[in-house]
């Protein structure tokens, strides 16, 4: 699967992308994979987030003795990227699924006409 870069930013409501040629049974797994991947990404995005969320929260409620100390800066600063992070994830997963979903529309109506090929055969 060959695809052939359209806009060098992506204007919302134009694919950054657009498959030209035929696909065969190899693009299609490495579609599905590429699926997986973005989704596993995502979550990876909102597990390290989470993850970062917890240790901030720790280090502000259990390891500071009083609201000026090193550890609730920490602990706060810890948090407040957490959001960042999952945010982040959040937005890029936004963004890929919109291309996505014009590569799955292609994959699928392949599939159907290939289907259709070999019934019809």
């Amino acid at each position: 699967m060959h695809a052939v870069k359209k806009e060098p930013h992506g204007r919302r409501g134009v694919p950054r992308f657009q498959i030209t040629e035929p696909l065969s049974f190899s693009d299609q797994i490495a579609f599905d994979q590429f699926i997986l991947a973005v989704e596993r990404n995502f979550l990876l995005h909102v597990t390290a987030g989470l993850n970062l969320t917890v240790v901030g929260l720790a280090m502000f409620r259990f390891f500071s003795t009083h609201p000026n100390d090193l550890y609730a800066g920490i602990g706060i600063g810890a948090f407040c990227v957490a959001i960042l992070i999952i945010v982040k994830g959040s937005a890029d997963f936004v963004l890929m699924r919109k291309d996505m979903r014009v590569m799955e529309d292609t994959i699928h109506r392949h599939r159907e006409t290939t289907r259709e090929f070999k019934e019809s055969g």
